[in-house]
């Protein structure tokens, strides 16, 4: 499997495609949440707001992950295209704000900006380091 996403990929998940995180809690059981990203050829980043969030303690546990994403085409076989992007996250420091403040702009609107209160402070950043890449359709050539 690959370790990089194609470039056709990147730009579909750069255009506003919403992600399906999956982290492990404690127990061991799956928890998924949606979240926005921005992709890189070798990396996806992820901006949160806050420590309180399952997800980010579940990562900082246990760094595996994966991400998944929906094209909203079917393939000629009638399937839907998707891609998962599986690998280890780390949170790199502050910036999710200003993360979210620029990727508002592809999931809500051109004159979006990110709302949230401004007591949560700066946020955290999220870098998934990609380990493997899989799905089906002509965005992963």
């Amino acid at each position: 499997m690959p370790t990089t996403l194609p470039a056709k990929a990147m730009d579909a998940i750069n255009g506003g495609l919403l992600a399906h995180l999956v982290t492990t809690n404690a127990d061991g059981s799956p928890h998924v949440r949606c979240v926005w990203t921005h992709a890189e050829a070798d990396a996806l980043t992820i901006g949160s707001m806050g420590l309180d969030k399952r997800y980010v303690r579940n990562l900082q546990r246990d760094p595996r992950v994966a991400v998944s994403y929906q094209s909203g085409r079917i393939d000629d076989y009638g399937l839907a295209e998707y891609v998962v992007v599986e690998g280890n996250a780390v949170v790199t420091g502050p910036g999710g704000r200003e993360l979210l403040n620029r990727l508002a702009k592809f999931y809500i609107g051109p004159d979006s900006d990110f709302l949230s209160d401004p007591a949560a402070g700066d946020g955290d950043l999220i870098r998934v380091t990609i380990t493997k890449v899989g799905g089906i359709g002509d965005w992963l050539n």
